[in-house]
């Protein structure tokens, strides 16, 4: 099965070395692309394609890798390209070309699935592919899967949890060191937890794009982003934060869906005995079911975890495609 990285930073690049250690049995790396071009060999890359810097590479090509997966040129597109809003390109239009043209998808890209989750998950269908996207929210915690693979006979009631590591940190930080939110800002980027421009985290839409995608994949609901209520992180003093402590309690953003399909994200105070209280760069969600009723998962949000989640997502394309090769 040949498989495309279209984008080529950090997760793209571990995955890329995943891959040609060959940790995904019947997979092979055929092509790479990053913002100004591609790598691509049919008969799959060696590590020599990837040394340095892809424009080395004796078959980099300039300009958009649109082309190949408009022409069909491997089997699975893992899509990376960053989170854009509003416009989710261009990670919406390569799945869409992807789909449309015989190739199953896996993303992490959060934005075409949160916010055109109804039209490619009814394009995937239509065209008989597969898109899997569990690294988009929660890294490697497998929530998507854990809800579709092993709570299938069960109703989810409701969810609840932190699912921004960034922001997590910098309360985090505000509440056992003092930091004012300025400070503690300022510490993440430094040490590559916050990006340059936050505003996507702090702001609270990171955390807003992972709960539509959570409500309208694993409660069935068709919520887009106006339907979200979003308060992030910014008016968070440190005297509030301090407060919360003295009454052992923590200031969290959270992300919910209630059993009236309502969404919400805003700082809310958890107590200290919550599971969902977890510090540093954690995430943690509680999803209610109604006959297992609260179940927690921990782990890490982002990151090198997130690759976990990409290969699980690839195990399972090339699982079905074995599966329907022997009953056809």
């Amino acid at each position: 099965m040949k498989v495309f990285v279209n984008g080529y930073g950090f997760l793209g690049k571990l995955l890329a070395r995943e891959l040609m250690d060959h940790r995904v049995s019947g997979v092979k790396l055929v092509g790479v692309a990053r913002s100004s071009g591609y790598v691509h060999r049919d008969e799959g890359l060696s590590p020599d394609d990837l040394k340095g810097d892809l424009s080395d590479s004796e078959v980099f090509t300039k300009g958009s890798a649109l082309s190949l997966i408009r022409e069909g040129a491997f089997d699975v597109l893992v899509e990376l390209t960053p989170t854009n809003l509003p416009s989710a390109e261009p990670g919406l239009s390569n799945i869409r070309a992807a789909l449309s043209n015989g190739i199953d998808v896996v993303t992490a890209n959060k934005a075409p699935i949160a916010l055109r989750y109804r039209e490619l998950t009814d394009l995937a269908s239509s065209a008989g592919k597969l898109l899997l996207f569990d690294s988009t929210v929660g890294g490697g915690i497998p929530l998507i899967t854990l809800r579709r693979l092993c709570m299938r006979g069960d109703d989810l009631l409701s969810i609840r949890g932190i699912l921004n590591g960034t922001t997590n940190y910098i309360l985090s930080r505000m509440q056992f060191e003092g930091l004012t939110f300025e400070l503690a800002l300022r510490e993440a980027q430094n040490l590559g937890i916050a990006e340059r421009d936050p505003s996507l985290d702090v702001n609270g839409y990171d955390t807003a794009l992972k709960l539509l995608i959570l409500a309208n994949s694993l409660m069935g609901l068709d919520r887009g982003l106006e339907d979200v209520r979003v308060a992030g992180i910014t008016r968070v003093t440190q005297e509030a934060v301090a407060a919360a402590r003295e009454s052992n309690m923590s200031v969290k953003l959270i992300g919910s869906v209630d059993g009236e399909g309502k969404l919400l994200v805003a700082p809310r105070l958890v107590k200290a005995n919550d599971p969902l209280c977890v510090h540093g760069t954690l995430n943690a969600v509680t999803f209610r079911f109604r006959i297992a009723r609260d179940l927690t998962l921990i782990g890490h949000g982002a990151g090198e975890p997130t690759v976990s989640s990409l290969l699980n997502d690839l195990h399972q394309v090339v699982e079905f495609r074995l599966r329907g090769a022997t009953s056809a």
